[in-house]
């Protein structure tokens, strides 16, 4: 049976001329010339029996038509350029994982013990990029993530990896070569604050019964590496999960000068979409995933 497919061309020519809405542009990235891509677009426009652009004074604007096809072209050629990729890279077999996942989690926790992931799965590759904030999995590239909130994702399942305790970290020299204080000390040194957990230095501080009258003083950092770093400067103290500072305590770069610790109510988990099936690569990745964190989470 013959299928009403557009040709690939056509397509890659939309979707350049889509993204820029110039076609001297969109001819340039496909290295092409500008009226071959106008008569791509010209020839799909024929085949659809569909405008998908409007043209007026040498400039092109997307029909309402235009517009949910460039999005739904984007995503296929976008899945059909990470299928080619899985191919070429393992000859057929094994698979590539696309995960989103918790940019300071990644840093310190994930890519440190992916070597015996891949020793385990040598066939797979895992693509990781940075997410800190929920999605939908539908019309999104990424096959699962890791996820830090509770355990109810829209559309997904989610398992449980471990939770959070978060503990006041220094330098070595921060006071003076002391390494226990106060929590008031501590209250009154210089904080430094996730943006996006504004208030967990206010509520470390009012469980450890300390009267301040200003808690959510102190520089603000977008991610926990920016607030470890600035740590690790001197800049001052952070409050940030145990396991990102992990070695540096092993290794003595950084100290925990008081006890007191903040457990967090959410927790890390490994999350899959439900309208899509779990590939072999996924699913490994996930067995993996959960026999890591049990590891950790127990050590």
């Amino acid at each position: 049976m013959r299928q009403r497919i557009p040709s690939l061309s056509s397509l890659r020519a939309f979707e350049a001329a889509a993204s820029h809405l110039n076609l001297r542009r969109a001819a340039k990235d496909l290295f092409i010339t500008e009226s071959a891509v106008s008569r791509q677009i010209i020839a799909l426009e024929k085949f659809l029996g569909v405008e998908l652009f409007r043209r007026a004074n040498k400039r092109v604007t997307l029909t309402a038509a235009g517009a949910a096809y460039s999005r739904q072209v984007r995503e296929v050629l976008g899945q059909l350029e990470r299928n080619t990729l899985d191919v070429m890279a393992h000859e057929g077999s094994g698979g590539i994982v696309e995960l989103a996942c918790v940019p300071t989690l990644a840093v310190e926790w994930l890519i440190p013990r992916l070597p015996d992931f891949y020793a385990r799965h040598p066939q797979v590759v895992v693509n990781i990029s940075a997410k800190t904030d929920f999605f939908f999995f539908d019309g999104a590239p990424y096959d699962a993530s890791i996820h830090y909130g509770t355990d109810v994702y829209p559309g997904a399942r989610t398992d449980l990896l471990f939770g959070e305790e978060s503990i006041v970290v220094c330098r070595p020299d921060f006071f003076a070569g002391r390494t226990q204080v106060s929590a008031q000390e501590v209250a009154m040194a210089p904080r430094l604050h996730l943006a996006s957990r504004a208030l967990d230095w206010k509520h470390w501080i009012e469980s450890a019964g300390v009267d301040l009258a200003n808690p959510m003083s102190g520089a603000r950092f977008e991610h926990h590496t920016m607030v470890i770093s600035a740590v690790r400067a001197g800049l001052g103290l952070g409050l940030v999960p145990r396991f990102l500072v992990e070695q540096y305590l092993i290794k003595g770069e950084l100290l925990s000068p008081v006890r007191h610790f903040l457990r967090s109510s959410n927790a890390y988990y490994f999350v899959t979409p439900d309208s899509r099936p779990t590939s072999d690569a996924v699913a490994g990745l996930r067995e993996w995933l959960l026999a890591a964190a049990h590891d950790f989470a127990c050590s």
